[in-house]
Order: C-alpha cells, then sequence, then structure tokens
C-alpha cells in the first residue's frame, strides 16, 4: 500500500494533536455537553480534538476521504482511501472525569483497514498497527495473552445503545458474570481492544444493533494475534454481522462459541438464547 510510511507519522501526530486538546479540556473541567439524537453524548473537547485531527490529515493527504465520528464523511470521489476518526472515544467516561478515553484513528483501503492508531492521553500510551506488521504500545511490540479457560478471563462487554437492554443481551452478561472472572463495560470500546491485543484481557464481546464495521480497534487487535469471529464462528469481514467476539485465539475463543449456540431464527437476528441450562463441562 502507498503511503503507509508517512501515513503512520501523519496519523500519531494526528492522534496525539487530538489527545492533546482532550487532556486540555478534561483537566479544566471544560466538557459543554449536548445530547446527539441517539442519546449519546457529544463535548466541545469532541469538536476541537476532531478539527485538529481533520486538518492533519486533509493538508497531507487531500485526495483522501474523511469518515468522523462527530462531522460525518467528506468524501472524495472515486478514492480508495478513507480514514475513520473518533477524535474521544469515551465521551460518557471523560464527562464523568473517568480516566479512560481516548482518540482514534483508521486507514482504510477499499474498505480494510491498514493502519491503526489509538492514543490514550492521560497514560500517553500510544498504539499503533500495521496490517501484516503487527502492532505496537509505545513503539514496543504487544501479544495477546495465553489465557484458555473463563475461569481465569477477564472480557469486556460492549452492547450499543439498541441491544443493551434486550433480554438476549441481559442473558449473556449473566452468563459471562457466571464463568469469568471478571467483566468490564468500560464505554470505551477503542481502549477494550487494545487491552485484548496487549494481552491484559482475554475477551471482547461485541453486539450491535447495525452491522459492526472494521475499524482501529480491529485492526490492533489482529496485528497483535487475536482472532475475531460473529457468534456463529464466521471471521470478521465487516459487512452484515452485528455480534463480535474478539479473543486471544486460544481455546477460550470456541468455548464463548458454546455459550452461544442458537436456533436458526436467533441466528438471523443475531440474539444470543438464553443459556442458564447449558452443561459447561470445559469450565
Amino acid at each position: 500500500m502507498v503511503y503507509l510510511k508517512e501515513a503512520k507519522e501523519v496519523a500519531i501526530d494526528a492522534a496525539q494533536a487530538g489527545g492533546k486538546i482532550l487532556l486540555d479540556y478534561y483537566q479544566k473541567g471544560i466538557y459543554s455537553t449536548c445530547v446527539k439524537d441517539d442519546t449519546s453524548l457529544q463535548t466541545a473537547a469532541d469538536l476541537a480534538a476532531e478539527k485538529a485531527i481533520i486538518e492533519r490529515l486533509r493538508a497531507a493527504f487531500p485526495d483522501h476521504s474523511i469518515e468522523s465520528e462527530e462531522q460525518g464523511l467528506f468524501s472524495v470521489d472515486s478514492s480508495p482511501y478513507l480514514w475513520k476518526i473518533d477524535p474521544l472515544d469515551g465521551t460518557e467516561n471523560f464527562v464523568l472525569g473517568l480516566s479512560y478515553f481516548s482518540s482514534t484513528l483508521a486507514l482504510c483501503y477499499n474498505g480494510q483497514p491498514q493502519l491503526a492508531v489509538v492514543y490514550e492521553p492521560l497514560t500517553s500510551s500510544l498504539y499503533v498497527a500495521e496490517r501484516g506488521e503487527g502492532a505496537w504500545l509505545n513503539n514496543t511490540p504487544i501479544h495477546v495473552s495465553q489465557t484458555t479457560q473463563f475461569r481465569s478471563c477477564r472480557a469486556f462487554f460492549i452492547p450499543d445503545f439498541v441491544t443493551k437492554r434486550q433480554q438476549s443481551t441481559a442473558n449473556l452478561r449473566h452468563e459471562l458474570h457466571m464463568h469469568c472472572r471478571r467483566v468490564l463495560d468500560t464505554w470505551s470500546p477503542a481502549l477494550d481492544w487494545c487491552l485484548v491485543a496487549s494481552g491484559k484481557a482475554d475477551l471482547l464481546v461485541a453486539i450491535s444493533g447495525i452491522p459492526i464495521v472494521p475499524d482501529a480497534g480491529t485492526l490492533i487487535l489482529k496485528e497483535a494475534g487475536g482472532y475475531i469471529t460473529d457468534f456463529s464462528g464466521n471471521d470478521f469481514v465487516g459487512h452484515s454481522q452485528k455480534c463480535l467476539v474478539g479473543s486471544n485465539g486460544t481455546a477460550l475463543h470456541k468455548q464463548f462459541l458454546q455459550l452461544t449456540q442458537q436456533t436458526s431464527r436467533e441466528k438471523e437476528s443475531c440474539l444470543p438464547v438464553p443459556l442458564s441450562n447449558q452443561r459447561y463441562g470445559m469450565l
């Protein structure tokens, strides 16, 4: 892929510039919060960080399209390159004063991420991945854990606004709490993917009302040796899959899939069945 070395340098600079703005707003306690149509929050920090990121990307790559969390799509006709930006992943945490949020960027070529950057400004943690080249945290290679059993598993659970109150979501959350060492719902998906990629956690479950698309976090996990499928065990391709499990790729992944065996009707709607009566001989 052309421009990859230059793109990485620009992406890192843009993410850190956005992160610096977030940190400044955070330390001053300036939020200026409004509620968007989907009930998620938007702050002045989102918009300021987004502006800084977009300015850097446009200056370096005027022939690339940009899709941003706050301002939507800036399309360049016929360009196969698309930057996906979330200037503040973890807005709820940010507004509550919780120190778990980041700026994220992914450069996609024909819809598939080739480069990913996630920057956590409070700890200066910089996660970077290049397709086929691996993943790093602050220039040190990262790899997934070797955990193989649920009883030792640290998992992230990420439902969206559409799915979080569904009974099937509650059923699955319950099963994870029953069988995992710890289940976390952190409100910052990008960092969740990164923590699984770096071996600090072992499993991530994402459920959405709309198809989930590849992004910075999914590339970072894959490049760190992780494995991502839907609940039927099909590789994540990013077209129509609404339920994902990302893991360290050990037997843990198969064990999770065994928890989500579904009827054909429930598979179609991607709703996990109640699992309370199933036997877990492998645990």
